[in-house]
């Protein structure tokens, strides 16, 4: 067909069929856009559906890590209270070791001119404490713990909660004192394990160290405690035997020598007494406690089956089954039943010693000579004996005192062997004095601790 005839034809056609065409075309058109955008509009809402969805996640998430008092309660919100401060935590003491204030540890340790003691309030007791040779007063305030006393005087170690050493402010210096015993007439020992060395059973108690005998420094006496020998007790079975005994004995206070026998220190002349008995069948024993402490006052004799201390601290003594093992333990060998008897056989010399020192007065070794002193001086050659039996250098010595009207140093011993007292000599740099006095260890002739006190 030509284009003329197609011309033609289309000016045939109606305008009303041609206008109704374009009508339909623009409504179709219309309707596609329309389509158009309510998926765009979908398309929209659904992204922010996501939003509010991760909006409400992300608040939920916050909310549930909030303290209960930021939920709701009953339809309210709690407000947020705010936090009130308390005190600070009170920090630990640091602990002191008491070898650290012990004079024999330190070249600056304080002076004493003559042994003090002093009584101290323990549960319903009256604990008995004596100065010790300390390494100082500013040490000592350093190491000085919490207060056991309403005056602030008395004062724990600092780190430790046992009443063994105690440390004295009297608000000018302060010093070291030791434990001795309750100021009483009977009390059962198990008070002193938990009252003063806090030990409440074996598990306390970390070792035992037992000793010879020192009290016979002879040259005999001396090889026999080569031969015995210092061993240390570690097993928990042993340790817990020995606890058993310790607690279930009664201490009958100090001054109580006439209860105590551990037998003739030297040889008796007439061969029926055993020779050195009492370094032989005696131990000293050195306990450590789970402080570090060492409790090393008790000494032990088989000779009497009994524990004592210097000072005549005496204990009841152990029966027949409990000495036996305590002398497995400690390594008393010699030990049998049968052959007790023969270690209360004394000699006439030995009887006649006894009742010639049982007037109180002991024998005068050395007199002092020297009347022209100063007080220091005396003082520090005292300081110079203490620290000797701090460190059981000379366990011969028993007390040093400075007397004055002369200023001297009146030192009592239970060893009259020369060699010990040129030992005591030697510490007196300028000469004469020294004034010795002797008393065997084992009789009444000791001043008893209590007319010492005051």
């Amino acid at each position: 067909m030509k284009r003329e005839d197609i011309s033609d034809a289309l000016g045939l056609v109606d305008e009303s069929m041609i206008s109704h065409a374009l009508m339909v075309r623009r409504k179709k058109k219309k309707l596609r856009s329309k389509r158009n955008n309510i998926w765009i509009m979908r398309y929209a809402a659904a992204a922010g559906l996501c939003l509010v969805c991760a909006g409400v996640a992300a608040i939920w998430s916050v909310l549930r890590h909030e303290p209960e008092s930021d939920l709701p309660q009953n339809g309210y919100w709690v407000q947020e209270q705010p936090i009130q401060e308390g005190p600070e935590p009170e920090m630990p003491e640091q602990f002191a070791p008491i070898s650290s204030l012990l004079a024999s540890n330190s070249g600056n340790f304080m002076t004493q001119q003559t042994e003090k003691y002093a009584a101290v309030p323990i549960a319903q007791y009256s604990g008995f404490y004596t100065e010790v040779p300390s390494a100082g007063s500013s040490v000592l305030a350093e190491s000085m713990g919490k207060s056991i006393d309403n005056t602030g005087e008395w004062h724990y170690v600092s780190g430790h909660s046992d009443l063994q050493y105690l440390i004295r402010n009297d608000g000018q210096e302060s010093s070291l004192w030791k434990f001795q015993c309750f100021d009483s007439g009977e009390y059962p020992y198990n008070d002193v394990l938990k009252l003063v060395y806090q030990i409440d059973s074996a598990d306390a108690i970390t070792e035992i160290e037992v000793a010879p005998a020192r009290m016979d420094n002879t040259d005999a006496g001396k090889k026999i405690q080569e031969e015995v020998g210092t061993r240390k007790i570690t097993d928990r079975a042993a340790i817990e035997t020995i606890y058993e005994m310790l607690s279930g004995m009664t201490c009958y206070g100090s001054g109580q020598w006439e209860r105590i026998d551990y037998g003739d220190v030297e040889a008796a002349g007439d061969g029926q007494t055993p020779s050195h008995e009492a370094v032989r069948l005696g131990r000293y024993l050195s306990i450590t406690t789970g402080y570090g402490n060492v409790i090393d006052g008790l000494k032990y004799t088989a000779v009497s089956d009994m524990f004592y201390e210097f000072s005549g601290i005496a204990y009841s003594p152990l029966t027949e089954e409990q000495a036996a093992s305590i002398c497995e333990i400690i390594g008393i060998m010699e030990y049998e039943g049968e052959d007790r008897q023969s270690h209360d056989v004394k000699t006439e010399d030995a009887q006649q010693e006894k009742e010639n020192s049982d007037d109180g007065a002991g024998t005068a070794l050395l007199e002092n000579t020297n009347t022209d002193v100063s007080l220091e001086y005396v003082t520090e050659l005292q300081t110079k004996v203490s620290s000797a039996m701090m460190n059981h250098e000379m366990p011969f010595v028993i007390s040093s005192s400075v007397y004055e009207n002369p200023y001297r140093l009146h030192i009592v011993v239970t060893s009259n062997a020369e060699e010990d007292l040129q030992r005591l000599r030697d510490l007196d740099t300028i000469g004469g004095v020294m004034e010795i006095e002797y008393v065997p260890e084992n009789t009444n002739s000791r001043q008893d601790l209590y007319e010492q006190k005051n």
